[in-house]
């Protein structure tokens, strides 16, 4: 192909052709056909000439020409529109080889196929922990299983995405195949920089997780950006369970408990630092018998190195304390994509009989209320995107009926993590 036909399709692909600018290459004048083109690329920096100032558009381009005019597209992806960007996802995975030896990042351009792209992780995780018996007698409980998720996004415009997210799991051993489910589906569109709205099953996120780290059918709308947003979300929670002033335990994701897990959930997150993060947030149970719940997150970095941070959160009852907390202390951090990274944290838990902890974060050997004690998380980044990671609960203890405090069964898992 000609460079000057290399040119029209580059302007044709990233829409640069309606303004004018002045043309640096003294083979290509006003008369020329592809002037305009030439120019507008060359003044984005889309396309270079040669150390003699000339263009020579009449040659032959090369891949690797090629290549650096679609690296450079590759850097406007962000402000084309759905058909352009599909474009250059084909143009990408076409010179991948090229891009490679230029240094650009394409780890993730055979994930592409036109407007869809997906990525995904898998996990191998083994659990273990003690259980105590009706006739006192302990004994020991192992599971090993497996999980696989992979998430597709479809560009619909500038503006809205599409998400759907596909989960296979199961227990080693165990009988029949993987259990299977659509567990993520939404659609995402964003009102101007600062403005997004999603609908539909998503994750929700409350706080730091203290009260809850699950799924959420419903609508989330979101103002602002990373260091100060406010957020609202209405709908129903899909997971986890607590004990609500009766004495009674709420599930949250039984299908005939719809009409009765409603809620709406106000977040304001602010960074007034790079090393400090502020949470607060408030949450309106629409349930007879169940109260507003509020609490607040501190994390603190001190240095490069040290981690320390803590939650808050209660709710109004009726002969019980509804409250929870956790601190923490850690060193290092593990990053997925640098092998050999690695980081240590040691959090105290203390829920309340009447704690407001509908799903954690932490997976507690799945302790809501009436626990206190500690947890110790190591990870360490064994490969780029494989990721291995500890847990072990210890200290562990409960409140009896005669409010005195007996031991619990300590719990131990580890897993790990692949992402693609």
């Amino acid at each position: 192909m000609k460079k000057h036909l290399a040119v029209l399709a580059a302007t044709a692909v990233l829409g640069v052709t309606s303004a004018f600018a002045a043309n640096p290459f003294s083979d290509v004048t006003p008369q020329d056909w592809a002037y305009q083109a030439v120019a507008q690329l060359a003044s984005q920096g889309i396309v270079n000439g040669y150390p003699d100032g000339t263009f020579k558009g009449q040659h032959n381009i090369t891949r690797f020409e090629m290549a650096q005019m679609v690296a450079k597209a590759m850097a406007r992806q962000d402000r084309v529109d759905a058909e352009q960007n599909a474009i250059i996802n084909r143009l990408a995975n076409e010179f991948s080889a090229e891009l490679n030896n230029l240094g650009v990042r394409v780890s993730t351009l055979e994930n592409k196929v036109g407007n869809f792209s997906f990525t995904g992780d898998a996990r191998l995780r083994y659990q273990h922990s003690k259980v105590e018996n009706e006739d006192k007698s302990e004994t020991y409980k192992s599971k090993f299983d497996y999980r696989g998720r992979v998430q597709f996004a479809a560009t619909v415009n500038d503006n809205t995405k599409a998400v759907v997210r596909l989960v296979g799991e199961k227990e080693f051993g165990a009988a029949g195949n993987p259990e299977t489910s659509l567990d993520r589906v939404y659609v995402q569109h964003n009102f101007g920089k600062y403005a997004t709205a999603t609908v539909g099953r998503q994750d929700l996120v409350v706080g730091n997780g203290l009260v809850y780290d699950d799924a959420f059918e419903g609508a989330v709308a979101t103002v602002g950006k990373d260091k100060l947003n406010a957020s609202v979300a209405y709908g129903y929670l899909q997971g986890g369970s607590y004990i609500n002033e009766a004495g009674k335990k709420v599930e949250f994701d039984k299908a005939e408990r719809k009409d009765n897990s409603q809620v709406t959930v106000y977040q304001l997150n602010t960074m007034p630092t790079e090393k400090l993060a502020v949470k607060g947030f408030y949450a309106d149970v629409h349930e007879k018998g169940v109260n507003s719940v509020y609490g607040a997150s501190v994390d603190a970095k001190l240095g490069s190195k040290v981690w320390v941070g803590g939650e808050y959160a209660k709710q109004e009852t009726k002969g019980a304390a509804g409250e929870a907390w956790t601190a923490g202390l850690g060193y290092g951090e593990a990053d997925m994509a640098k092998a050999g990274t690695w980081g240590a944290k040691v959090q105290y838990f203390d829920l309340k009989k009447a704690a407001p902890v509908v799903s954690n974060t932490w997976n507690l050997n799945d302790q809501n209320q009436n626990y206190r004690g500690y947890l110790a998380t190591v990870d360490y980044t064994v490969a780029k995107n494989v990721g291995l990671s500890a847990y072990a609960t210890f200290d562990s203890k409960k409140k009896d009926d005669n409010n005195k405090s007996v031991n619990l069964p300590e719990y131990y898992r580890a897993e790990l993590n692949y992402k693609f």
